[in-house]
């Protein structure tokens, strides 16, 4: 005999997050299998604001399903100049959804538990790399190439130590828990926004997409608020805003898509930018060179492309050395 609330032989205790994970994957496979219809589009996001942790618990499977994709596409494929270097690259192969999901599900529930261990987490990337970071709160950071952050989730205050380098914060909306990102001299407090931070040697720059950052600093006694479409340059003694273009913006973000985005830009500044990403260096042999205007979108992981454009516009000589590429004047 069964007694009534006992599951009988051979059944399983589901836990509520086990069960919100399998749901997870389930959207996730439909998703990425084949292009959702509206109605489909309309019981995802109706199952997606149901429930916060319906939100955590997706965007960490898929930001672990398509970090794989995001290292390789960092990648350059070839050596060859691309003839359109504005065309976006098209999709690629995927392994099978159900295999993949399922594995992805058990390296999820793995980090979870080591994250109880300790109150702050860790996470970095090397030069040329890209990690996209859910947290439990279900805020998502894109970590830029060769930078760390230390984040912790407390209940009445969201921290992150940006320890070097860049990141874009994706703040879920919770006016009970503020969401700072230090950085240097300088506390970023948000509440629900979008916005990245930068950490330079002598400065901080803080871009807001969406919503509106307050900065905080000890040696700044009113720093003015930074509205989504402005730009701050956070220095020991003071903060100076400006409002940026549409485009301006997107060449500001286009490092989330692994591509670096110039409008005019100095060719000092370019090789500059692409120096970040990649271990060889790309030098200018003249300072001639270094007040060239450029503009383009490049694969930021392929200095070999972007030299061979400058070559083939400007009619510089490119010679390869061991550490680094060097462009010389005509």
């Amino acid at each position: 005999m069964v007694r009534a609330g006992t599951p009988p032989c051979g059944a399983f205790l589901v836990s509520a997050a086990e069960k919100i994970e399998a749901e997870a994957s389930r959207w996730l496979a439909a998703r990425d299998a084949r292009s959702p219809s509206p109605e489909d589009d309309a019981a995802f996001d109706r199952w997606i604001d149901e429930d916060i942790r319906h939100r955590v618990a997706y965007l960490k499977l898929e930001s672990a399903w398509h970090r794989s994709d995001r290292l390789r596409e960092l990648q350059p494929l070839d050596r060859r100049i691309d003839p359109d270097l504005l065309r976006p690259h098209g999709m690629r192969g995927r392994w099978p959804m159900a295999m993949a999901a399922s594995v992805v599900l058990t390296l999820v529930v793995a980090s979870v538990f080591l994250a109880r261990w300790q109150a702050w987490e860790h996470y970095e990337t090397p030069v040329g790399g890209f990690s996209r970071i859910v947290l439990e709160d279900g805020s998502v950071i894109d970590l830029n190439t060769d930078s760390e952050v230390r984040a912790r989730i407390g209940s009445g205050k969201r921290e992150v130590r940006l320890v070097r380098g860049e990141g874009r914060f994706q703040v879920a909306h919770d006016k009970s828990r503020p969401f700072v990102v230090s950085a240097a001299n300088a506390d970023v407090r948000a509440v629900g926004t979008a916005f990245s931070v930068r950490l330079r040697q002598r400065q901080v720059d803080v871009l807001v997409s969406e919503g509106t950052v307050a900065i905080e600093s000890a040696r700044i006694a009113h720093a003015p608020p930074v509205h989504a479409g402005e730009a701050a340059l956070v220095l020991p003694d003071r903060v100076t805003v400006r409002r940026l273009e549409s485009q301006q913006l997107e060449s500001r973000l286009s490092w989330t898509t692994g591509r670096l985005q110039f409008r005019g830009d100095s060719l000092a500044d370019a090789v500059d930018e692409f120096n970040r990403y990649n271990r060889r260096h790309l030098r200018l042999a003249d300072v001639s060179l270094a007040q060239l205007r450029v503009g383009g979108t490049f694969n930021a992981t392929d200095p070999e492309s972007f030299a061979a454009a400058l070559a083939s516009t400007f009619n510089l000589q490119v010679a390869h050395d061991t550490d680094a590429i060097v462009l010389r004047p005509p």
